[in-house]
């Protein structure tokens, strides 16, 4: 009996409520975030990275990152129990947790870290410790969750099973929906590479490395240091877009929700550059700090573009469409391709 490209419906549904795990840790550092903001608007600034302070001089806990990955969670979470590509859903939301969530590890012990409650910062590195451990457990079920294919004929009195459009085999992206996220990831990783190189040469790497590390450089304990997540998005954009380029089919869900923090970083630059009147005085900026806010503006337009390119399913061959290949038309069995997909990524 042979392994199937699709996952089993009992490690879907699991990994769904590991996504909604995440999503709910990172919605409670948030309201904890709004209860502490003397107005919930400060909250949204500190995201932006306008100076506010949290109330009675605490330091915040959450940074742009989480409301980002609340949505791209919470979407995931709905999407992959019942999806074809779950596998690749879980992967690639497994693993942008754990790359983003690792620096936590090493900051949240730091001894540079002072002037916050212990309670609190246990409570952070706990925190962050399930994410990361949450990460590695939703790319162990994407592997070894894989659903064992069924005989033509179905179990126990030759009846075809019950169509499940979530174990179709997982759809590629559309020709143009590969070339257009192709050309939208790579370009969004080399200006955003091309912005860290730059930092890295005006301010040198003693300076730059901070970025990378967080050290004395985070200023909410969830944060992700400025220039590690900057990497990790340029390392992420240039796999999902050379995947999708090739029609490989897990390129769909990992450049879908790498959408997620690539325009989530452009808005909340955006966003500083509203609230500091940038925009309104955009002609009297330097060189540098247009062709800055414009990156921020191409990040968004970049991220959801992608997202329109590669919702669209690619055409399945019917010769991989499992179980269904050997049977004749017939009340107990749809199309091969049912109309729509629906239901999948």
């Amino acid at each position: 009996m042979g392994q199937d490209r699709t996952l089993a419906r009992g490690a879907r549904i699991f990994g769904a409520l590991l996504l909604a795990a995440l999503a709910l840790l990172s919605l409670g550092w948030i309201i904890r975030d709004f209860t502490k903001a003397s107005e919930v608007t400060d909250v949204w600034w500190n995201w932006s990275g306008a100076p506010s302070r949290a109330e009675n001089g605490e330091m915040w806990t959450t940074s742009f990152a989480e409301p980002t990955l609340l949505l791209m969670y919470a979407v995931a979470a709905v999407t992959a129990a019942r999806s074809s590509s779950a596998a690749g859903i879980l992967a690639s939301a497994g693993t942008l947790t754990v790359v983003l969530r690792v620096p936590g590890l090493w900051n949240l012990n730091a001894d540079w870290l002072q002037g916050i409650s212990d309670g609190l910062k246990s409570k952070v590195l706990f925190s962050t410790i399930a994410m990361v451990v949450i990460g590695v457990i939703l790319v162990i079920t994407a592997i070894a969750g894989r659903r064992h294919s069924e005989p033509a004929g179905g179990y126990g009195y030759g009846f075809p099973p019950a169509y499940d459009p979530a174990e179709e085999p997982p759809a590629g992206p559309t020709r143009g929906g590969a070339v257009t996220a192709f050309l939208l990831l790579t370009a969004s990783a080399v200006a955003i590479g091309g912005w860290e190189i730059y930092w890295w040469q005006d301010r040198g790497w003693d300076f730059y490395e901070r970025t990378l590390t967080g050290e004395r450089s985070i200023v909410a304990l969830l944060a992700v240091p400025g220039g590690w997540y900057a990497w990790a998005v340029v390392l992420f954009a240039l796999v999902a877009g050379v995947a999708a380029l090739a029609g490989i089919p897990f390129s769909r869900p990992l450049g879908l929700l790498v959408s997620a923090p690539l325009a989530g970083a452009g808005l909340f630059a955006t966003s500083f550059a509203v609230k500091m009147k940038l925009i309104e005085n955009f002609g009297d900026l330097s060189t540098r700090e247009q062709l800055n806010i414009a990156t921020g503006v191409f990040e968004i337009v970049a991220g959801l573009a992608v997202l329109l390119a590669l919702s669209p399913r690619g055409d399945l061959d019917a010769h991989l469409v499992p179980g269904f290949q050997d049977r004749s038309p017939g009340p107990y069995g749809p199309p091969v391709n049912p109309p729509g997909g629906q239901g999948n990524w």
